[in-house]
């Protein structure tokens, strides 16, 4: 039997799944995204969750799904670095959205739609793949966390300037920051660890208010709603794939519950893109690897 790897290396956190003759063994390893962290670096954190997950076993086939390796010249170094620790194993790096497709969608044509702490669109239609969004939350990340976590923080703000009223929801960011008056809610913000993620933590506070009809939250969730959707639309009209039957994945934290976030971009695909096939992805996206990785000895 051959043993096969899938690794999802994302930003956040690394992913292993080596199939092995006893079964599927898993693993961890700290954040490898390849743009943040260097080449050299995430390669290393990567062969380093692999080997561990394989203890001492050859692997014949690795598939990585990298944070960062949207960029081809990304793709093509780590794939390079990746070799030098197993240069025996048939070993391909692809963008992190292509694995997480591939979780929930595992051949033929499809579409996953990603909202996290980022959120991006990407489709892989006659073997060509399209993406839309995941330029980063400086540029982009429309209608992810992050950018609900932002509207939401800069309506507190606002507030303070007395260019918009309270509402509740401002009284749990506060508490949820730590923050009572403008000083500290930026203190909170800019001199976390992680500011990225910092903000994006006020997402959820905000979809449960705009659940509960709170009007400043129920604005910013429609905003985000309509982004994501816009962004399927763009991958849907760049893959010319308008009239055809075909599944979407919708993954990432936004969509792990029902909401009323969830309800507005299921509904407004329902109205524009009545062909697509809505469907919650639950295997993670190291499975995805997984599977492409069993592709690359056929």
């Amino acid at each position: 039997m051959s043993i096969i790897v899938g690794v999802d290396a994302g930003g956040t956190a690394i992913e292993c799944l080596v199939e092995r003759p006893e079964g599927v063994v898993h693993s961890r390893g700290a954040a490898a995204n390849a743009r943040t962290a260097g080449v050299d670096r995430a390669a290393q954190r990567i062969a380093q969750a692999v080997q561990s997950a394989l203890d001492g076993l050859g692997a014949d086939a690795l598939a990585v799904g990298a944070a960062g390796a949207g960029d081809p010249a990304v793709m093509q170094a780590l794939e390079r670095a990746l070799r030098g620790y197993f240069p025996n194993a048939a070993l391909a790096v692809y963008d992190d959205a292509a694995i997480a497709l591939r979780a929930a969608v595992p051949h033929g044509d499809g579409i996953v739609l990603i909202a996290g702490t980022g959120s991006i669109a990407y489709a892989s239609v006659g073997g060509v793949a399209h993406r839309a969004g995941g330029y980063g939350y400086l540029l982009g990340d429309d209608g992810s966390g992050f950018s609900i976590g932002r509207a939401a923080i800069s309506s507190v703000l606002r507030s303070y300037d007395a260019r918009v009223p309270r509402e509740p929801l401002f009284d749990a960011i506060e508490e949820r920051l730590g923050a009572s008056n403008a000083q500290s809610l930026l203190s909170s913000v800019y001199r976390a660890e992680d500011t990225v993620t910092q903000v994006a933590s006020v997402a959820p506070l905000v979809i449960e208010r705009a659940s509960a009809g709170e009007r400043t939250a129920t604005k910013i969730v429609q905003s985000a709603a309509n982004e994501l959707v816009d962004l399927v639309k763009a991958v849907v009209r760049l893959g010319q794939a308008g009239s055809s039957e075909m599944p979407l994945a919708l993954c990432g934290g936004l969509f792990a519950e029902n909401s009323l976030l969830t309800y507005l971009v299921e509904t407004r695909l329902a109205a524009d893109l009545p062909l697509l096939s809505p469907l919650r992805a639950v295997a993670s996206p190291a499975h995805g690897a997984l599977e492409l990785a069993r592709g690359l000895l056929r």
